[in-house]
């Protein structure tokens, strides 16, 4: 007998071994990626309050939302407790504690941001005008205004998407304005007494479906790219995705 010749059976095990790994490796491998390309967070859903007429003449279905903007990501409650066993980056400031946002179609949106960090300038002034609100202004305190001095702006808030005939555009500028330095101090001297903040509101009416993404305009990151570097580039800090649907 030829001991080198493999017999019909054992080539037949090495063959179902074979399958059987390339199945687990690429099962591993969209696993993986699913992982990966999974959203960081939970999606927050507006809230429907009644409906109101817009200066349009048009009765809409009107809807509520509401986040906040932090000096990190731990009170942000975005990002889990603490640096090392849930993922929270220990320096970067953050929304929270969503970034992911569903907005019905057709419908007024009132959006509130209670915002605690501090500020400097914009690379860009534009960015401290108001655009794309109803009445193209935004209530900072209960004061009604159509834009920020652009060196007194802590984050924005744009939203937008890419120019597409599948979906209608959407265009929503919001400058934040700044804590003070002794709010600041206060917050940084003991993190879980946080300042007193800014409440900010505006509304904007959304169209028909579409994906849409939102990032700050304020350059909060390093010093790659005139500031837009490390936390400006990862979904989840200072950027998100809007969802209409």
């Amino acid at each position: 007998m030829d001991t080198a010749t493999p017999s019909k059976s054992k080539t037949a095990i090495g063959a179902l071994i074979a399958i059987v790994l390339g199945v687990v490796v690429v099962a591993g491998v969209g696993f993986t990626l699913h992982t990966v390309s999974a959203a960081p967070q939970p999606s927050l859903y507006a809230t429907k309050v009644g409906t109101i007429v817009a200066a349009d003449g048009k009765t809409y279905n009107h809807y509520t939302i509401a986040d906040g903007v932090y000096a990190d990501p731990i009170n942000s409650k975005a990002h889990g407790t603490s640096a090392t066993s849930d993922g929270g980056h220990p320096s970067w400031p953050s929304y929270g504690p969503y970034t992911d946002f569903v907005l019905p179609a057709n419908s007024y949106i009132t959006m509130t941001l209670t915002v605690y960090d501090g500020g400097e300038k914009l690379n860009t002034p534009y960015f401290g005008s108001v655009v794309g609100t109803v009445d193209g202004t935004v209530s900072y305190d209960g004061v009604s205004k159509s834009s920020l001095p652009f060196d007194k702006v802590e984050h924005t808030f744009t939203l937008h998407g890419l120019p597409t005939s599948t979906q209608d555009p959407l265009f929503v500028n919001v400058p934040l304005p700044v804590n003070t330095d002794d709010e600041m101090k206060a917050y940084n001297d003991d993190p879980t007494k946080l300042p007193v903040g800014h409440k900010v509101t505006f509304s904007f009416i959304t169209k028909g479906a579409g994906h849409y993404v939102w990032n700050c305009e304020y350059p909060c990151g390093d010093s790659t790219y005139q500031g837009f570097g490390a936390v400006m580039g990862q979904l989840g800090y200072m950027s998100g995705k809007v969802t209409v649907a």
